[in-house]
């Protein structure tokens, strides 16, 4: 289970206060999610109000899910309250949480088949590492090609990133260096600013949502072909998991098995939508060349697998021979 220190209980604390009016509303509903991005996020509607309305439809409306946003809890700190139990449910990426269980992170380095992700048993892995902090896993959504990089200029004859500085979190650091990069961390408010005056030559970002942030106003290209795997998660507190009757239990893991396999499609058509946006504002692929194209989805995954060793030791190590022997690590 997640410790509760000091910090945390005031964090909880903090938070049911602040829910105020929303948990006197929701008390008819049947569950709480919070979610790390509001609406205005693709991947809000497109998946977890999808996921509410498939629930709702599959119950014959006896099971609802009210959502609320990271208004209520900043991003990097929701894990917690909802193994509190201060929520019932949430979607999130693994690389939010990283610091507290690196095994959601790393699953954006496993291919985006929903099938072999269970029948390996990476699925199984994945549940029962969150049920120890408290969460029982509900559904993996995954985006195909989920990431890339926002450049000022094309890539060159160098056909990398030699000379460049590109902005990215930990889990680009190993590509952005394989590729010649030098990684520079940056929040994502200070990257439209960092583009525009030049502190950074390029933006590792997923392939939905960077246009939200305008920033094809300061960089021109973005880089082909996309790399990994932006895998999203439902997750539940695992408390309100087994006070659940059985077949709600089925019911929920029935409608999450089949969100995994609606968001493949789903979540490709938003990220060619937003492609086909941003060359509309004037943007245009550039292509990695030469030996590092062959590489480089390979070099992705090893910096986040290493990176997850690096967090989460023997349990990651165990998850990478398992996805490597059924041939779905890239």
């Amino acid at each position: 289970m997640i410790s509760k220190n000091n910090k945390q209980l005031k964090t909880s604390v903090a938070v049911a206060l602040a829910l105020g009016s929303f948990a006197t509303s929701a008390m008819a509903e049947d569950f709480r999610m919070l979610a790390s991005w509001d609406s205005s996020y693709p991947i809000v509607p497109q998946v977890a109000d999808v996921f509410a309305e498939m629930v709702s439809e599959a119950s014959g409306g006896d099971s609802t899910i009210a959502l609320t946003g990271p208004e209520a809890v900043p991003p990097f700190e929701q894990l917690q309250p909802v193994s509190a139990g201060v929520f019932d449910m949430l979607f999130t990426s693994g690389a939010y949480h990283s610091n507290e269980i690196a095994v959601g992170m790393v699953m954006d380095a496993v291919q985006a088949d929903p099938a072999a992700r269970r029948s390996s048993g990476a699925w199984d892995m994945v549940d029962a590492a969150y049920q120890e902090m408290g969460l029982k896993l509900i559904a993996l959504p995954t985006l195909p090609n989920g990431y890339n990089i926002l450049l000022r200029d094309p890539i060159g004859d160098s056909c990398d990133f030699s000379g460049l500085k590109i902005r990215g979190s930990a889990t680009y650091t190993s590509l952005i260096q394989s590729l010649g990069g030098q990684p520079v961390v940056l929040p994502p408010a200070e990257i439209y600013s960092a583009l525009e005056k030049g502190v950074v030559d390029g933006a590792a970002w997923p392939v939905i949502g960077a246009i939200d942030y305008g920033w094809y106003e300061v960089a021109d290209y973005f880089l082909r072909p996309a790399f990994g795997t932006a895998t999203y998660m439902v997750l539940m507190n695992l408390d309100k998991w087994t006070s659940l009757e059985e077949a709600e239990q089925a019911l929920l893991l029935e409608q999450g098995e089949a969100l995994e396999v609606r968001a493949i499609d789903t979540l490709a058509g938003v990220a060619e939508a937003e492609q086909t946006a941003l060359e509309e504002k004037g943007m245009q692929p550039t292509q990695i060349c030469g030996d590092a194209a062959d590489t480089m989805e390979h070099d992705w995954s090893e910096g986040v697998w290493a990176l997850g060793v690096e967090k989460g030791g023997e349990t990651i190590e165990s998850l990478k021979a398992t996805v490597t022997e059924a041939g779905i690590n890239f």
